[in-house]
């Protein structure tokens, strides 16, 4: 049950405190009945996806405290997840480019949380190994290094689950 849908239920569990004198036993045991099955039946469905459940979690221990708590996290996945694979992968292309430019500079001495350093860095004689470094990973080569990892993960589904 997702925290949205235990508000809805919590709500309701109040709204009959605050009846009690029209609430019969009946319907409180009603109520308890669905909130059990609706909580078992959110159980099995994220069982039967358990590697989607770990990385769900995952994400969110990784992103609650940048969005301000697990909703956030929620809605910025969400966000996230409609944008099509490829735009996915586009970005993580960008990402490992500038790691390599970071790794680079790193080597060669270049504070790369100082502005200063790395304008310096930029203006000396670096700029042709820096558009060669920003065009070390392709589109193509991420892509293909993806569909390969992912797939070994899916082959070794057992140790995941």
């Amino acid at each position: 049950m997702s925290w949205k849908d235990k508000q809805h239920i919590t709500r309701i569990f109040n709204s009959f405190k605050r009846n009690k004198a029209n609430i019969y036993p009946e319907d409180i045991n009603a109520l308890k009945s669905l909130d059990e099955l609706i909580n078992d039946s959110s159980k099995t469905m994220t069982a039967g996806n358990l590697i989607f459940a770990k990385v769900l979690c995952l994400y969110l221990r990784q992103n609650a405290f940048a969005h301000k708590g697990v909703k956030g996290a929620v809605m910025a996945l969400q966000k996230e997840l409609k944008s099509p694979l490829e735009h996915n992968l586009w970005l993580l292309t960008k990402e490992l480019n500038n790691i390599e430019l970071e790794l680079y500079a790193e080597s060669k001495g270049v504070n790369i949380r100082n502005w200063e350093s790395i304008q310096a860095f930029k203006k000396e004689d670096n700029q042709e190994m820096i558009n060669k470094i920003l065009n070390e990973w392709t589109v193509g080569i991420v892509e293909k290094s993806f569909y390969s990892t992912a797939n070994d993960l899916l082959k070794n589904i057992e140790n995941y689950t």
